[in-house]
């Protein structure tokens, strides 16, 4: 009820708040029966043992998933009604937790009552909803805010394309101080082959050379066992 009535609200049309209406209405609306997708879950060893066999992999039933249907068919409806919308017709929903006629808190404490079923965690009344809820937007209006801020000006350089290491930042900001600290990052670590290590009391060979925490190596061959992984890796 409190979904809707957000969604009339955007849209100009008329709230209802006859809860015996809005049940009546609910009644009317014909949903399709549900109906469980079924997926084949393997474990290794169940792979491993299909693969030996030479049986194929497991499929999924597919004949219930009509998703990117339904998401290309929305899209196109939608791409038409957006020509003859305009941007007056719609209004936009302040969040004022202190309004109980307004729907915000309705909406904020179903869902995460509906979130907490869903998870078996403790569900609570509507005033702790509100009482949180009035303590997240100071937050994010504060420092989620300023973290938001600070990376999005980072991710604006890399999508320009620089890749002078010099050019990015890394941030540490106190709020309640004020501190605003900023610093050139370090240079992605490296390994290197090296004639004696102090850790390992010996010479290290590095496989590949040069390789960060940012690279990876990708092993296509199946199912295999720990000895066969590594005679590959080498």
């Amino acid at each position: 009820m409190a979904c809707a009535n957000l969604i009339a609200f955007n849209l100009g049309l008329e709230q209802n708040r006859d809860i015996n209406t809005v049940r009546q209405l609910a009644t009317q609306s014909k949903l399709k029966t549900y109906v469980p997708k079924k997926i084949k879950v393997e474990t290794p060893e169940e792979a491993k043992a299909r693969e030996q066999s030479g049986q194929p992999a497991p499929t999924t039933d597919d004949s219930n998933n009509d998703d990117n249907e339904s998401l290309a068919r929305l899209t196109e409806q939608l791409t038409a009604d957006a020509k003859s919308l305009k941007k007056d017709s719609l209004a936009a929903a302040e969040f004022e937790k202190d309004d109980d006629t307004n729907f915000h808190i309705d909406f904020i404490h179903a869902v995460s009552c509906l979130r907490a079923r869903n998870y078996k965690i403790t569900e609570c009344d509507m005033h702790k909803t509100k009482m949180i809820a009035g303590k997240i937007i100071p937050a994010i209006a504060t420092t989620t805010a300023m973290v938001t801020g600070a990376v999005s000006i980072e991710i604006y350089k890399f999508v320009q394309g620089f890749t002078d290491l010099a050019k990015f930042k890394n941030s540490f900001i106190n709020l309640a101080l004020p501190l605003f600290l900023f610093s050139e990052p370090d240079e992605v670590k490296k390994t290197k082959s090296v004639e004696f290590d102090p850790i390992m009391c010996g010479p290290i060979k590095a496989l590949p050379e040069g390789f960060t925490i940012y690279d990876k190596v990708v092993v296509n061959e199946g199912s295999m066992t720990l000895g066969q992984f590594i005679d590959h890796i080498k």
